[in-house]
């Protein structure tokens, strides 16, 4: 039996999560909602493990072949916390082995009593954390089982989970991943052939696929960072970025957040130049808010002005910079990550200023 009031979540002592854990499988809905809020506040904190994060995980998947567990929502949220959780073993750069007995210095601190005392020791939180990473790295076979077996799962809102923490685990039968792509639906097709480019496969054949969200899903393979043909269909998707974010009911689980937002990042990495993305960043000048600054406006602007130092713009230069003066939903002074945006481009965050900047005549001719 775990002993959690020796481990550690985001919160402190993981005194709370066995009764979380066992309200997973309650007939309480509300608990089951603060259940699912604890793992992803607490057990896997905007990515980072904790030490009680690989023993809660390992319930969390036997919890998958519980029976009381039956809600294809619930089923396919644990796997997604499952797929966080087989990403965070991942982490290791930049840690090290500790020169120290971590278990004795944090018996000797929780003896006190004072569970601020870990984070004054200059060694254990650093320790603790290295701990967290390699003991979700040692569960990845467990959850890549679970993972496995839920591609039975009759729900295909479970499969794409399935195939999302298949993926995360960094390995699986790619194969099988195939077969069930041949008769699935789009949303889960996607998400299935997302999994098969995260297991290191280029899954060129779904280039030709008459859905444009899974082609775009098949461009985002990183072994498909290199191909032409993958980096033409990002652009082909980004042609319409804000049609791309309603290509799906269901948006993949590995894709959070809006599509256009990855495929975005993803032709910026892949353009050797970033001047074809033009249009589209056009286009999203026009519909930007202030609060996706960083996901995409911004992405954009910090791109087109890349080692900008003063002087006369490019013509692609101005006519980015002309369409975000257009845009008066971006000057808000109260948006610190837009101005901060101007400032890594160079650029004052002064929309009239900037406006005169994107007129010919300030063009090198």
């Amino acid at each position: 039996m775990t002993e959690y009031a020796t481990l550690l979540h985001a919160y402190g002592l993981a005194v709370d999560t066995p009764g979380h854990l066992a309200a997973l499988a309650g007939d309480d809905p509300a608990a089951r909602a603060r259940a699912l809020e604890h793992l992803w506040s607490a057990i896997i904190h905007q990515g980072t493990p904790w030490t009680a994060t690989p023993p809660a995980a390992l319930e969390v998947a036997a919890l998958l072949s519980d029976p009381r567990v039956t809600d294809p929502g619930l089923r396919a949220e644990l796997l997604n916390f499952l797929a966080a959780v087989a990403e965070a073993g991942r982490m290791t750069e930049g840690l090290s082995e500790p020169d120290f007995d971590v278990n004795a210095v944090l018996a000797e601190v929780l003896r006190d009593g004072d569970e601020e005392a870990i984070w004054e020791d200059e060694r254990l939180p650093d320790a603790l954390y290295l701990r967290a990473v390699l003991g979700c790295q040692q569960i990845v076979p467990a959850l890549l089982a679970t993972a496995t077996a839920a591609l039975s799962d009759p729900s295909p809102q479970v499969r794409a989970a399935a195939a999302y923490t298949i993926g995360a685990c960094g390995r699986g039968d790619a194969s099988r991943l195939e077969q069930l792509a041949e008769a699935a639906a789009p949303d889960e097709r996607a998400a299935l052939v997302l999994a098969i480019g995260d297991l290191g496969i280029a899954p060129r054949r779904h280039l030709q696929d008459p859905h444009p969200g899974v082609r775009a899903c098949a461009a985002l393979a990183p072994a498909l960072a290199g191909d032409p043909a993958a980096t033409a269909e990002l652009l082909a998707a980004l042609d319409d970025p804000t049609a791309a974010d309603d290509w799906f009911t269901n948006r993949p689980p590995q894709l959070p957040t809006r599509m256009r937002f990855f495929l975005l990042a993803a032709a910026i990495d892949r353009l050797p130049a970033p001047d074809p993305l033009l249009p589209a960043a056009v286009r999203l000048a026009g519909v930007a808010t202030a609060h996706t600054c960083d996901q995409d406006w911004g992405l954009l602007l910090r791109t087109f002005f890349a080692g900008y130092a003063g002087g006369p713009l490019t013509a692609v230069q101005r006519a980015y910079l002309s369409a975000l003066t257009a845009n008066l939903d971006l000057w808000d002074p109260t948006h610190g990550n837009a101005a901060l945006a101007f400032r890594d481009a160079g650029l004052p965050y002064d929309r009239e200023t900037c406006r005169a900047l994107a007129q010919p005549s300030r063009c090198a001719t």
